[in-house]
């Protein structure tokens, strides 16, 4: 059973949340459409972004952007506690905050430098400034209380990204990140189980086991899933919805449109629907 604490405001949400008992069916591959900070409390837990595996440490931090794939592996049962903040791309700029901030979630490749532990920190452990967001949220505003904690947290995370830092252990072989990568760097492409078989010289069927086993997902639903998000950000930036999906890879709208709306619950030209927690639904490549 998960317990736990859940506030949301215009630009970013938080979360703090408890499982008695870790089930390693309840977490899906996900990815979201804002950054991601997730943070550890407890737990014998490890997370994997895009092909590469990360163990955690309590205390330890996790950076994932937009449109990043990334799971939740469990490696024991017991108690399992952790912090989530959501933050949409538009927080920096309306409070009035370092885009530089933004680095050590937008300058590095997909899946590379996600982990930041709390011995990396030149000033208080991160646990340290989410739990002083909670605490402190009932004397003032929120938005005020998070708006200066996070900053001061993200200047520190900033700080030890510059600094560099190992790279993680890998999940798959250079031939599975050769995949990855072709299939990142043409997601806006005419780009096919087949032409992907093609690029890398395997059949398909090859192409759609080291695939599945790198992401969790096929080709395909990577593909959409990643090319959904993408044209997202743009309506949300205020672009026509034809327009997002022609330039996002869609080549027919009305298909788009389907889509689009079976995976947010609306349609493109809606309001955007209210932002979804962790992915703990069990579906085969959730989005939320």
């Amino acid at each position: 059973m998960t317990v736990g604490k859940y506030y949301e405001e215009k630009d970013f949400s938080i979360m703090h949340m408890v499982d008695d008992e870790l089930a390693p069916e309840g977490f899906t591959l996900h990815m979201h459409d804002r950054y991601e900070l997730y943070c550890l409390v407890r737990g014998d837990v490890g997370y994997v972004v895009e092909g590469n595996a990360y163990e955690l440490t309590p205390g330890s931090i996790m950076l994932m952007r937009s449109a990043e794939t990334h799971k939740l592996l469990v490696r024991g049962g017991g108690e399992y506690e952790r912090y989530v903040i959501y933050i949409t791309p538009d927080f920096f700029a309306s409070h009035g905050l370092s885009s530089e901030m933004l680095a050590p979630f937008t300058e590095r490749g997909l899946g590379e430098r996600n982990l930041y532990r709390p011995e990396e920190m030149s000033g208080a452990p991160p646990l340290f400034y989410i739990k002083k967001i909670f605490r402190e949220r009932v004397e003032l505003p929120l938005a005020t209380v998070f708006a200066a904690n996070i900053s001061a947290l993200l200047c520190d995370v900033y700080m030890a990204f510059c600094k560099g830092g190992e790279a993680p252990a890998l999940t798959t072989s250079e031939a599975g990140r050769a995949l990855l990568a072709y299939v990142n760097a043409n997601i806006t492409e005419n780009i096919t189980l087949e032409s992907v078989a093609a690029h890398a010289h395997m059949s398909k069927s090859q192409v759609g086991r080291v695939f599945r086993g790198l992401t969790g997902a096929s080709v395909y639903d990577y593909i959409i899933s990643k090319r959904l998000i993408l044209a997202q950000e743009r309506i949300a930036k205020g672009e026509n919805a034809s327009s997002a999906a022609s330039a996002c890879g869609f080549r027919d709208y009305s298909s788009f449109y389907r889509l689009y709306k079976k995976r947010f619950g609306s349609a493109p030209t809606e309001a955007r629907v209210p932002y979804a927690a962790e992915a703990k639904d069990g579906g085969k490549f959730c989005l939320k």
